[in-house]
Parts: structure tokens; C-alpha cells; sequence
């Protein structure tokens, strides 16, 4: 066996140490990308319930505001009958009588509706109440709900910290100095295309990533250990123990 084949097996060799490592920091990254993920959409569900409860508010004083408004122009509509009563009375034309008669009669039908619409805006008005009521407590339950997972999240990103840190520790301490830098660029880059995993054992010609077997010139080839050699299905680096 060459000395490059003998150097080349000892970076496959290398690799193949770290592989369980990287295993173990690819799931510890992924945690630390889903957690604070996790936590980004709990937020932005009791924000949607913070505006839904706001724009609740904001309906429920427009209703109160108009009913304010039909409620003063009720009391107009009144005051203008009681002129327009004591105008017939005084009056001794029978034109201006009619007139004063038929505006008290539209009066009276304009005070009915907005009695009516009143009513019905108040109905709304106390279906909104307690609707607002129940989105009310539940936030308050949410947000108590939010306040622990929170804390809980930041338990467990401090601890996937310390996890990755280690693990990055121990990767420096068995990786070295004396791998071949272009089969250690390839493993880098397989690891970000393979979820972590960018090597694969190679069993009786079998790939035991992807359980697909490889060609017998390839495994002759692997068996001398002379160059890094690919999966022709799953593309990860093939090792042989």
C-alpha cells in the first residue's frame, strides 16, 4: 500500500470518528433553530389575540358611540315635537297646523327606528362584551402559559449551548491537523446536504445509508483505500472498517 493510501485511510479513518460527533451537533443545531422558532409563533399567536381583543374594544365604542349619537338625536327629534305641538296650538292656519302635524309624525317614526336600531346595537354591544370577556382571560392564561415556556426554552437553549460547545471541543481534539483538506472539504459540505450524516459504512457491497449496493469495481477501489470515494445513490463518503 502506497504512503497517499496509507494517508488517505487515516482521514477516512478521522472522519468516520467525528461522523457521530457532527451526528450529535447537527441535532443540537436544529434544536437551537426550532426552539426559538417555537417560541417566535407562541408569541405571534397572543399577538393575533392581543389585536383581536383590541379591534373588540375599538367595535364595541364605536357602538356606544352611535348609540350616544341616536340616543342625542332621539332628544332632539323630542324637543322639536313639544315646539312643533305647542305651534298647533297657537296657530289658527290650517296649512301650518297640517305641516307641524305630518314633521311630529316623521319625528315620531324617526325616534321608533333609532329606538329599534338602539336596541339592536346594544344586543351587539353585550355579545362583544362577552366575547372580549373570554378573550380576555384566556390571554391572560396564554400569556402566563407563554411566560413558562419561555423560561423553559431558555433553559433549554442555555443547555443546547453548553451540548454544542463540548461537542465542538471534542470535534477540534479528534479531527487534528492531518486530514486531506479536500476530502475534509467534501465531508463539510455533505454534512449540510445530508442532514449530518456524510459518511456511510459500506457493508458486503451494501451502502448502509441508503441500502443500495455498490458497483465491484468501486469496492475493489475502496477496498485499497486509495481515494475518497462517493455512494453513486446517496453521495456520501463510503468507509470500510
Amino acid at each position: 500500500m502506497t504512503l497517499v493510501g496509507t494517508l488517505m485511510q487515516e482521514t477516512l479513518r478521522t472522519l468516520w470518528g467525528i461522523q457521530e460527533i457532527d451526528k450529535d451537533l447537527f441535532r443540537v443545531q436544529e434544536e437551537l433553530k426550532r426552539l426559538p422558532a417555537e417560541r417566535a409563533t407562541r408569541e405571534g399567536e397572543l399577538e393575533s389575540l392581543r389585536t383581536r381583543i383590541q379591534s373588540g374594544k375599538e367595535e364595541a365604542n364605536e357602538l356606544d358611540l352611535r348609540v350616544s349619537e341616536i340616543e342625542n338625536q332621539g332628544m332632539a327629534h323630542r324637543q322639536r315635537i313639544r315646539k312643533l305641538e305647542e305651534e298647533t296650538t297657537t296657530s289658527r292656519d290650517m296649512a301650518v297646523i297640517e305641516a307641524c302635524r305630518y314633521e311630529i309624525r316623521e319625528l315620531k317614526r324617526e325616534i321608533t327606528r333609532g329606538e329599534r336600531l338602539c336596541i339592536e346595537m346594544l344586543e351587539q354591544g353585550e355579545e362583544k362584551a362577552v366575547g372580549l370577556s373570554e378573550r380576555e382571560a384566556k390571554l391572560t392564561v396564554e400569556e402566563d402559559n407563554f411566560a413558562e415556556l419561555s423560561a423553559g426554552i431558555d433553559a433549554e437553549i442555555a443547555e443546547a449551548e453548553g451540548r454544542k460547545g463540548q461537542l465542538e471541543i471534542t470535534r477540534s481534539e479528534q479531527l487534528g491537523d492531518d486530514v486531506n483538506s479536500d476530502a475534509l472539504v467534501l465531508y463539510t459540505r455533505l454534512l449540510e446536504a445530508r442532514s449530518g450524516q456524510a459518511m456511510a459504512l459500506v457493508d458486503e457491497q451494501v451502502c448502509q445509508a441508503c441500502y443500495m449496493s455498490i458497483p465491484p469495481n468501486m469496492n475493489v477501489q475502496l477496498a485499497r483505500g486509495e481515494s475518497v470515494l462517493q455512494c453513486p445513490s446517496c453521495d456520501r463518503i463510503l468507509f470500510r472498517k
